[in-house]
């Protein structure tokens, strides 16, 4: 099975990455990663690709576990792995919680790091990596 992995794929560039991946090219499916469902299933109707939904926040990193387990169970030919995920705190450093400001490291530095590391195994010859 030939896929792709968009992740923040719920809205603005990753959204957006979807519609141009979808136009270019073939898959058997695209793989959406967000946390909002309902945006990533909404995909579904303006995409010629098949699209599969895959409800992860990465912020935590026991998502990107469960998206390891699913490479492992499907075996999945991945051709492509857009990590579009992101977030920023803005603001006065000291001013901002400290909890959305780990979040935000984890999601900008560990998952993108984690997300490749789990997805390379299953890179097919010529497979391509966006971060």
């Amino acid at each position: 099975m030939k896929i792709a992995v968009i992740t923040g794929a719920s809205a603005g560039i990753g959204r957006e990455f979807v519609y141009a991946v979808d136009r270019q090219e073939q898959f058997d499916e695209i793989w959406v990663i967000a946390r909002r469902a309902e945006r990533l299933e909404a995909l579904q109707a303006q995409c010629r690709n098949r699209i599969r939904p895959v409800v992860l926040d990465l912020s935590d990193l026991a998502s990107v576990d469960r998206y390891a387990s699913m490479l492992a169970e499907e075996q999945p030919g991945v051709s492509l792995l857009i990590n579009a995920a992101g977030c920023g705190v803005f603001g006065p450093f000291a001013e901002k919680d400290l909890k959305k400001q780990l979040s935000s490291a984890t999601l900008n530095s560990l998952a993108l790091t984690a997300m490749c590391h789990a997805t390379l195994p299953y890179m097919r010859r010529g497979g391509r990596i966006v971060n």
